[in-house]
């Protein structure tokens, strides 16, 4: 008889635990991500480098640590390069968050894009990825997306 008491109690526990976690993670909200800018730091014989710049909005009333962020960069839908930075970044409460991804690329992956670019002088382009976000409800990964068009001749 005591074990089924302890055998139910312990049962329970666990619906109420499951079913808080259920809650708290109904309650997050999924910050959301816009594609700031990129700014082309460099070009050379041997490829390049860029920094994507994004805009991260929290929408929770907590702060949220982003533990990784994977990203992958498309010029006129063709793919220039693909990486994923792990340095922590926290997302404050109800703010915005500018973060900047540095990436680095290839001549070979940027060829195609660069004739694009040479030709009309602008060229369309896709940043896209995932979040890695450490809540107070454990890790979850959301992805994003933002699009622009690089205009060399206003640069």
């Amino acid at each position: 008889m005591k074990r089924n008491v302890v055998l139910v109690v312990l049962f329970a526990a666990v619906v109420v635990v499951a079913g808080c976690a259920r809650m708290a993670r109904a309650a997050f909200q999924t910050p959301t991500v816009e594609l700031k800018d990129v700014v082309v730091k460099g070009i050379g014989l041997n490829g390049g480098s860029l920094d994507v710049i994004l805009d991260v909005y929290n929408p929770n009333d907590y702060r949220i640590d982003a533990s990784r962020v994977t990203y992958t960069v498309l010029a006129d839908s063709m793919k220039v390069a693909t990486g994923e930075v792990t340095k922590l970044v926290t997302l404050n409460n109800r703010k915005m968050t500018t973060i900047t991804l540095p990436v680095t690329f290839t001549m070979r992956e940027l060829t195609k894009a660069a004739g694009v670019l040479l030709q009309n002088g602008s060229i369309n382009y896709t940043v896209r990825g995932e979040f890695t976000l450490a809540t107070p409800f454990g890790n979850l990964t959301r992805p994003y997306q933002g699009n622009g068009r690089y205009d060399s001749l206003r640069r």
